[in-house]
């Protein structure tokens, strides 16, 4: 690594402990990224399959809500490392990682010519601005794994459009990771497919007819590639759920709570609004120094890549139901199209930078104190700090290990609707949650309902919780 660059980097590890590791390793997680982990952890216990995945015995037996990919692959690293909850954890922290990393290989490829290549951190610093994605990447999200597909195939379509050799096999790869999206979360995956559209109409330095070739190619292999996986009967069975339950609802009946078609812009321009920040502070200071210089590729850069990002989030427009978190796999595209305008100053710079001055060793002390300072917050908050949920995950681990494996407890419906709770004794102990209440061996209930909705027959027991009660059937 340049010298010049290491206090750089120090700061993107500190960024990574303090935003994502802090978070991602406390227990307690939004639901959906619970749901997720549960997803994976019983298929590694050989609960449900691959095509049809399982929650649990009573809410989501059979899991359609998204295709499977990230769940066979969580899957697969808790068979290799066991069922802790930090192996979903270590998983986050790896996306994170090679996330990262490919931001960099992209920015280095786009700057291979020139000592702007140096400064890859750049783009990391201004994604890591976004509020939405490192949120996302310590809740075990869907969209940092799909992101990482997309990334990577925008990488490769980068690297068929700028080289003689190989064309067809970058293409083939990128293809590939474009399928993978596609296998994490359907539709929203395949949004790459139009960069090499987007490169011809802003570079021209390929023709329209090699732009047409090879998209037709990446089309007609991601094609091919379901042709042949559909022909299977249990794959077509899963994909059709998927379609009837999620797209179909998606678009048809979307949940009362998203009423707002033009949502998913608000909370775009929300989230981007300390990179518009960052730019406003660049931008004044290029203009107080004069040193402004226009620059036909950096401008190109950047509008391929925005272009790409837009069109990885104004599609989410076509559904009422939107979130914030599905911009996650456009956002490192928006980082690396607002950093690229800036790359040359930047680096212009870093390169005035004497590295054996007495000026630049203390920059360099201070970028390990910061880290080290990172890392121990990061550490006390993991052991002491539980990041939500507290009452309930004591409970949790309280009454399952009191009830047992496997088991299911009977709630009433206000507490069945705690989603949150259905994953943490599907994660930790896989046990079920149902409100048919009288057929169950246990009872939960909340401290503060009504003691009537205790079912006739059932006995307190005297736990140490802090939450919820439970109750036993009597003999």
């Amino acid at each position: 690594m340049n010298k010049r660059q290491l206090p750089f980097w120090l700061l993107i590890i500190s960024l990574l402990f303090i935003l994502i590791i802090r978070d991602l390793f406390r227990d307690g997680m939004f639901m959906d990224g619970m749901l997720y982990a549960t997803v994976a952890n019983n298929l590694a216990s050989g609960l449900g399959s691959f095509w049809h995945p399982n929650f649990s015995q009573t809410f989501f037996p059979v899991f359609h809500e998204q295709p499977p990919l990230l769940f066979g692959i969580e899957a697969l690293f808790i068979k290799i490392f066991g069922h802790s909850i930090y192996v979903e954890r270590g998983y986050g922290l790896l996306i994170s990682v090679l996330n990262i990393f490919v931001m960099h290989k992209l920015w280095r490829l786009l700057f291979n010519d020139n000592e702007e290549k140096n400064i890859s951190w750049l783009p990391v610093i201004v994604w890591f601005s976004i509020p939405v994605c490192f949120w996302s990447f310590a809740n075990n999200m869907e969209e940092p794994t799909m992101g990482l597909f997309d990334l990577t195939s925008v990488l490769f379509i980068c690297k068929a459009t700028n080289e003689d050799k190989k064309i067809y096999i970058y293409l083939s790869i990128a293809a590939l990771m474009i399928i993978g999206a596609s296998m994490c979360k359907g539709f929203q995956g395949l949004f790459p497919l139009v960069a090499i559209f987007f490169y011809w109409l802003v570079f021209r330095t390929i023709s329209f007819y090699k732009m047409f070739v090879y998209s037709a190619f990446l089309l007609l292999l991601i094609i091919a590639f379901y042709g042949i996986i559909l022909l299977d009967k249990t794959v077509l069975l899963s994909y059709e759920m998927y379609i009837n339950k999620r797209i179909f609802n998606t678009f048809m009946h979307p949940a009362a709570t998203h009423t707002d078609r033009l949502y998913i812009i608000k909370e775009l321009f929300s989230e981007l609004i300390p990179v518009f920040i960052l730019l406003a502070i660049g931008s004044s200071i290029i203009k107080i120094k004069n040193i402004f210089h226009f620059d036909l590729y950096h401008f190109q850069v950047s509008a391929w890549l925005l272009l790409i990002a837009l069109s990885g989030s104004l599609p989410l427009l076509l559904t009422i139901e939107q979130s914030g978190f599905y911009l996650v796999t456009a956002m490192p595209f928006f980082a690396i199209g607002f950093a690229v305008p800036f790359a040359q100053y930047i680096s212009a710079g870093i390169q005035k930078f004497n590295i054996e001055s007495k000026k630049f060793k203390p920059f360099v002390i201070v970028s390990w104190f910061v880290l080290f300072c990172s890392v121990s917050i990061s550490l006390i908050t993991i052991k002491y700090i539980p990041k939500r949920d507290k009452e309930a995950l004591h409970d949790v681990y309280c009454i399952g290990n009191k009830v047992g494996k496997g088991n299911i407890i009977g709630v009433p419906f206000e507490t069945y609707t705690e989603w949150s709770l259905h994953s943490y004794f599907s994660r930790y102990f896989y046990i079920s949650l149902d409100t048919a209440n009288v057929k169950y061996n246990y009872f939960l209930l909340d401290k503060t309902f009504d003691k009537k909705l205790i079912p006739a027959g059932y006995h307190f027991i005297d736990l140490p919780t802090e939450k919820f009660n439970l109750y036993g059937k009597i003999d």
